[in-house]
This record gives structure tokens, sequence and C-alpha cells, in this order.
């Protein structure tokens, strides 16, 4: 009994572990250079953005140079109201406080930047039913003077979307925050 028990559990696990479908493939490879002159909005790489969202044409609204940037929108003109894609905000001066954005970060589970980009964090959007939808980055100077925001809303699949924003911080954050 024992052995037909056995057997049978073995050839369950078996037939389980042959159906399974392969778990998807990470597209690890690197943004690049995400900073380029002239580029989408005055800064940002084309190259980079389709990467990160996995659109082949997009279109980009914000402004237009990088000595006045405030703000970069990338929608999908092909997606019937064109919903945002990515979404590149800098606050100056920061609207909140640092308190503020760490009570934030709190609430979602956001996870601290890498020494060389923050001080900042980065966390997953959720959709409407707790799913995975993204991920966003918010960094700030030391003195609480600026803020960055990176929101990467339905990226390209099967990449890590955290490790994008994260790398478009750690490249924008030079250009944007810290030179101004």
């Amino acid at each position: 009994m024992r052995a037909a028990v056995l057997a049978s559990l073995v050839a369950s696990l078996v037939m389980t572990a042959c159906t399974s479908s392969p778990p998807v493939p990470r597209d690890r490879t690197p943004l690049g250079s995400v900073v380029e002159s002239p580029g989408e909005c005055g800064v940002l790489s084309r190259t980079a953005i389709s990467r990160a969202t996995g659109l082949a044409e997009f279109s980009s609204s914000g402004t237009e140079t990088l000595a006045h940037f405030a703000y970069c929108l990338i929608r999908n003109p092909a997606d019937s109201g064109a919903p945002l894609r990515l979404a590149i905000e800098l606050d100056d001066p920061m609207r909140s406080t640092v308190d503020g954005v760490e009570r934030k970060k709190a609430t979602d589970k956001g996870v601290s930047l890498p020494a060389e980009v923050g001080p900042g964090y980065s966390a997953i959007i959720r959709d409407q039913g707790g799913e995975p939808a993204g991920a966003y980055v918010t960094a700030w100077t030391p003195d609480g003077a600026r803020l960055l925001s990176i929101e990467l809303y339905r990226g390209a699949p099967g990449r890590d979307h955290r490790a994008d924003v994260v790398e478009f911080a750690k490249q924008l954050r030079p250009v944007l925050l810290d030179k101004r």
C-alpha cells in the first residue's frame, strides 16, 4: 500500500515537472546610455526608452530642453487613449518633505537605492488587482531641495522593471538633480 502511494506521488511530481511551463526568460540587456542630447524631452535616449517600455514607436511630451527640464511623458500612440508608459518628473523645489517621501516608501514597501544612486528608493507599481504593473523610483537631493520621480508602467515583457527605473535614476541624477 505504502509503495503504491509513493509510486503515485512520484508519478504525479514527474508529470507536474514535465508539464510546467518554463520560466519567462529575463531580458538582461543593459539600457545603455539613458542620457542623450538632444534627445526626447531634451535629455532621454530613444533606445533606452524603447528598451525599457518595449515600444518601437512612441510619442513624447514635456520639457524640450535639458536646461529647463521639468517633466517627460512617454505614450504608445497606437493605444486608444494613449496610456502613459514612462513618466519622469523633476520637482524643483521639492513639493513634499523627506519625511513624507519616507512614509510613502514604507507604505509601498520600497527598497533603498544603492549608495551611488541614493538617497531614494524604488518600489513596484501594482494594478487594481494587486498584480505588478511596473516600477518607480523616487530620488532626492541630500538637502531635500529637489526630487526626481521616474515611473514605468507596463514595461517591456521579460525585463526587470525595477532595475530599469533604478538605471534611469542612476544616469539622470547627475544631470537633473546634482547639476542644478
